[in-house]
């Protein structure tokens, strides 16, 4: 949230929401733990000061995770998922055990994916993070167009972002090899 905010907003705009949120600092750790709730009450103060709907803050922080030239690891991450956009849906569910060999102490989300028709799937995602649905709804639309695919994806009520895959070819897939160019 915070590079998020700062890359999008500027310096000042994040200092205005910890202001607004009560934070003593306006630096948070990725690698230390913050009372449950923190990020969803920066999260909803962020909507109030930036006067946008909490739930498209959440979603741009899940494009912006995997967009962002900064976070160009995440994406290198989420693509080795598969050679198209459905074998990455179905390698989601493998997501929090590959990241927690990473990083042991970190809590990620337990994903479930369904398929429920052809084309169309269902992500539950059970998280402490109330916004995380919405992080990963932007995140897949992120990787929708990374991988060239037209999708509807919508996070709803009860922790579940429906997907339905419209064209899987619909434009060029960016560009993926598995070692970093020149390397």
């Amino acid at each position: 949230m915070q590079n998020y905010v700062l890359d999008t907003f500027g310096e000042a705009r994040w200092k205005d929401i910890c202001d607004a949120a009560g934070q003593p600092g306006p630096t948070f750790e990725p690698m230390l733990r913050y009372p449950p709730g923190l990020a969803d009450r920066i999260a909803e103060t962020a909507a109030e000061v930036l006067g946008r709907p909490v739930h498209a803050i959440w979603e741009d922080v899940g494009t912006y995770l995997v967009t962002s030239p900064a976070h160009e690891g995440v994406r290198r991450l989420l693509r080795f998922g598969g050679v198209s956009f459905s074998d990455f849906l179905h390698s989601l569910e493998e997501l929090p055990g590959r990241a927690r060999l990473a990083l042991p102490d970190l809590d990620p989300p337990e994903i479930l994916l369904s398929e429920v028709g052809p084309d169309r799937f269902e992500l539950r995602c059970r998280s402490k993070l109330k916004g995380m649905p919405r992080v990963l709804a932007g995140m897949l639309m992120a990787m929708a167009d990374d991988y060239g695919a037209l999708c509807l994806i919508e996070a709803g009520k009860d922790e579940v972002v429906t997907i339905s895959v419209l064209d899987s070819r619909h434009s060029r897939a960016r560009a993926f090899d598995l070692a970093f160019p020149g390397r």
